[in-house]
């Protein structure tokens, strides 16, 4: 990022990024006691709206992507702060079901149609050839965002009162505050003109595209494995201290922060995407096998087998997103940006959402099997990518990304 014009956008929009994963942190770590303690709700009615506002989230990506190609992404993506402001603000007034239901589904048409249109504005900021590197460098800082958040949360759930469960729910609407003014000082970019004749949604009409936007949702179940599968399997099948969970994910947070930018520089196009995903699919079954061996062994072999498990996989995560982030951009045409983060992130979700089913009895029902079965799949998957982005480049040509065009 060379242009002082598109670092100052670039630098807001990081800013803006870390301040919000600090606010969701904060949310995520004491939310389900906020929705069952301070508003009153059942774990079973909190779990249920959360899994319908997920559905309504992942699908709202695509249409506020194509509509951020149209008037482009600045303006649309502060709204989708501030929508998710109002929702937070909201919450603590919230005493039934219904209104639990439309606030928790505004925000997570909120936080989904934020990825698309973030998407969308970072390709419109970002020079030629520097928005992966740009996408993983927000991810590196939403990472350790989230990290502070969750760590800070932690004397609102020592202190255990509905006031200080209500503060975290009204500090992370305060963050999305935050960011919207933050936002605002990035320039409006023009939009890129519609080609005549391009369909108003091509981007689902992309198979290879969607294609590729599935397997990385199965690559993906990696990231699951981490924050879902391996606590359970830490606690229940393993002899390591509990106390060792929280280094392990300590250190999957430093990896991610510490490594994933300079995990881009290899990835410099389609082809050598096709390649991170492949290696993040071998990564993935090594990482899987180890964490298998880690059951009926001694505390201190189980310990380490788990570091090492972990350290598999998420090396495996770096690649994975440096070639996700390549493949979502590369791949899709100047004038339909947002609409293609949109699909991508659609068709990633839509995979994703099956990922705790699948993982349990994978993991956690069949054990060491389902360990080394799920390993398979994923490297399966990261080797399908290569066929598939060669199948992708034949069916259009890629022309120069153009450079943003600022209009204040």
């Amino acid at each position: 990022m060379n242009s002082d014009a598109v670092r100052g956008p670039v630098r807001f929009l990081t800013i803006a990024s870390f301040v919000t994963t600090v606010g969701s942190g904060l949310y995520l770590a004491g939310s389900m006691l906020f929705f069952t303690r301070v508003v009153g709700l059942s774990v079973s009615a909190v779990g249920s709206g959360l899994a319908i506002a997920t559905v309504a989230g992942i699908l709202s990506g695509l249409p506020l992507g194509a509509v951020a190609d149209r008037v482009g992404p600045r303006g649309l993506y502060v709204a989708t702060q501030a929508v998710q402001a109002t929702a937070m603000f909201l919450f603590p007034m919230t005493h039934s079901f219904a209104v639990f239901l439309a606030l928790v589904t505004v925000a997570a048409i909120g936080q989904r149609g934020a990825q698309a249109v973030g998407g969308a504005l970072i390709a419109r900021i970002s020079e030629p050839g520097e928005r992966t590197r740009v996408r993983s460098h927000l991810r590196a800082v939403t990472n350790l965002g989230m990290g502070i958040g969750a760590a800070a949360a932690g004397i609102a759930l020592q202190l255990d009162s509905a006031t200080g469960y209500t503060l975290l729910i009204l500090a992370n609407g305060l963050s999305f505050l935050a960011a919207a003014g933050l936002l605002l000082k990035i320039p409006s970019v023009e939009p890129v003109p519609r080609p005549p004749g391009a369909p108003r949604m091509e981007a689902m009409r992309d198979r290879p595209y969607v294609a590729l936007s599935l397997l990385c949702g199965v690559i993906a179940f990696q990231y699951d494995v981490v924050s879902l599968v391996l606590p359970l399997w830490l606690v229940s099948h393993t002899a390591a201290p509990r106390w060792w969970l929280s280094a392990l994910l300590v250190v999957n947070t430093a990896v991610v922060v510490l490594l994933q930018v300079r995990a881009t520089r290899w990835v410099r196009g389609p082809l050598p995407a096709s390649t991170a995903l492949r290696g993040a699919g071998f990564l993935a079954l090594a990482g899987c096998t180890v964490l298998a061996l880690a059951a009926g062994t001694s505390a201190p072999v189980a310990a380490a087998l788990l570091l090492v498990g972990v350290l598999l996989l998420s090396s495996g995560e770096l690649g994975l997103a440096a070639g996700a982030f390549e493949i979502s951009f590369t791949l899709a045409p100047e004038h339909a940006q947002g609409q293609y983060q949109g699909a991508f992130n659609l068709a990633d979700g839509a995979v994703r959402a099956a990922a705790p089913v699948v993982l349990t009895a994978l993991c956690l029902q069949w054990g060491r099997p389902g360990w080394v079965v799920l390993g398979i799949v994923l490297a399966l998957c990261g080797l399908a990518t290569r066929p598939l982005t060669r199948w992708a480049l034949r069916t259009r040509t890629l022309p120069a990304p153009q450079a943003p065009v600022l209009v204040g």
